[in-house]
């Protein structure tokens, strides 16, 4: 990170920062070129401390059959605060912000894992606890949920 006096460390202050943002975006290896896509998305923190990533979609897509041909991916997030001028306009126009970005391997959730990743993703938005049983059977079926075991990443914070 360049400008490193902006980097957050420390778990849980990380992982609030991100939780702040409003949605993600995935890249995915597109063959060409990347292929990049906001998601919502939902996370949970491990007991070891790793990072897993949630996001929900429909069960056919290009992000998909992408994913299924090459697992890496990247992820960025962004919360802009507020946009502020602090000097001479236009020039002295600034930000403040938080943002994180990460790389990690895609995969399909199964089993309990699905609901899961559903329930992470609810809380991220709502800051409600679902019950697995409240999710609608039929929607299930129609949902695919997508984890992302993230295997680095950074935030950074500009606050004036």
């Amino acid at each position: 990170m360049r400008k490193a006096e902006r980097e957050v460390f420390g778990g849980e202050e990380k992982f609030a920062a991100l939780m702040r943002c409003p949605y993600m975006t995935i890249a995915i290896n597109g063959g060409g070129a990347p292929y990049q896509v906001p998601v919502n998305f939902g996370a949970e923190r491990r007991e070891d401390g790793r990072l897993v990533l949630y996001f929900h979609c429909a069960r056919e897509g290009t992000k998909l059959e992408l994913i299924k041909k090459d697992a890496r991916v990247s992820f960025s997030a962004a919360n802009m605060l507020r946009v502020f001028n602090k000097g001479a306009a236009p020039c002295g126009y600034t930000t403040d912000y938080e943002s994180a970005c990460g790389q990690g391997r895609a995969r399909f959730a199964e089993g309990a894992e699905r609901l899961r990743g559903l329930c992470a993703l609810m809380a991220h938005y709502t800051g409600e606890r679902f019950e697995e049983a409240a999710f609608d059977a039929h929607a299930l079926a129609l949902t695919e949920v997508v984890c992302i075991d993230v295997e680095h990443w950074t935030v950074k914070r500009l606050l004036h």
